[in-house]
């Protein structure tokens, strides 16, 4: 019996009961077929979650061989079905990733209320990218996709990006370019390692273009052409959705954000006028009658 907890939005926690093989050798039955389930605990660890290597060895006779191809149908269908709602978020460790937490729940993009228009077009584009593989195949063109966003502190960008990945389907692959640590060479070999699928989400872009100084200890730093490379130089992965955040869009460098690298920059800035509108129908619409807003509102 295995004791699995997920926390809530709510504040609680679910907690699950599983039934599953303890260590050791067992037989069991599935689809009219026996099957040997030999659990083993392996010596070594894994870096990045710090739990014990484990393998499950199945063996079954050679007339019921077909038994596994049902099996592990069953349980991929399993797999994706839990999966249908949520949203995969990885961080970057070490020179690959791993699981941010639990899965998200699948956040709806009209709960993010943007700028008019603005995410229509971005999810328009996204969409059509990801329609339009053969149009590359057959150009020969890299097929990868750049987006910017910019804007103060606070405005919805990482939000958007993580509803907009639950709207068409994606995880979400997290790397800070202010990350202590962070080299060329790691950033490299991480775009290289993006599963399929999956949306490469830059923070603070601007962070390559800031002097790294001896008082910072040596912990280097991204550089602007390392960031340049891992984009779209010779080693450059495809098949690609890559959004770049940053608060100073001043400080990019123009050989950053042409297209090719960036195809699409759209600005997320302070709430207008009309988000304020739209915000406080999503949350009090209907509930609070026009005359008791203007009572509240006219309160020192």
């Amino acid at each position: 019996m295995r004791t699995a907890r997920r926390p809530l939005g709510n504040g609680e926690t679910a907690t699950t009961f599983l039934l599953q093989p303890g260590y050791g050798r067992h037989v069991v039955r599935f689809g009219g077929a026996y099957l040997a389930v030999h659990r083993e605990r392996k010596a070594s660890a894994n870096l990045n979650t710090g739990e014990p290597f484990e393998t499950l060895t199945l063996t079954t006779l050679y007339a019921h061989r077909h038994v596994f191809e049902d099996l592990f149908g069953e349980a991929y269908a399993l797999s994706a079905k839990a999966g249908e709602d949520r949203t995969p978020v990885l961080s970057a460790s070490g020179t690959g990733w791993a699981p941010f937490g639990e899965a998200r729940r699948k956040r709806p993009l009209g709960s993010v209320i943007l700028d008019k228009g603005v995410a229509e077009r971005v999810l328009g584009d996204v969409r059509e990218f990801w329609a339009a593989r053969e149009w590359y195949s057959q150009r020969g063109i890299p097929y990868r996709r750049g987006y910017l966003l910019h804007g103060p502190p606070g405005s919805g960008k990482s939000s958007f990006i993580l509803a907009l990945a639950g709207e068409v389907g994606c995880g979400v692959a997290i790397v800070n370019l202010s990350e202590r640590g962070l080299t060329d060479e790691r950033l490299s070999v991480l775009l290289s390692k993006v599963p399929p699928k999956t949306i490469l989400l830059l923070e603070d872009a601007d962070a390559a273009f800031v002097e790294r100084k001896g008082g910072d200890g040596g912990w280097g730093g991204v550089t602007f052409s390392g960031l340049l490379n891992a984009l779209d130089g010779v080693a450059a992965g495809e098949e690609r959705v890559v959004f770049l955040t940053t608060n100073w869009v001043g400080r990019l460098d123009e050989a950053l954000v042409r297209p090719g690298r960036v195809d699409v920059i759209e600005c997320i800035g302070n709430a207008t006028e009309w988000q304020a509108g739209e915000l406080w129908d999503r949350f009090y619409g209907g509930e609070v009658e026009e005359g008791e807003v203007a009572r509240d509102t006219g309160r020192g």
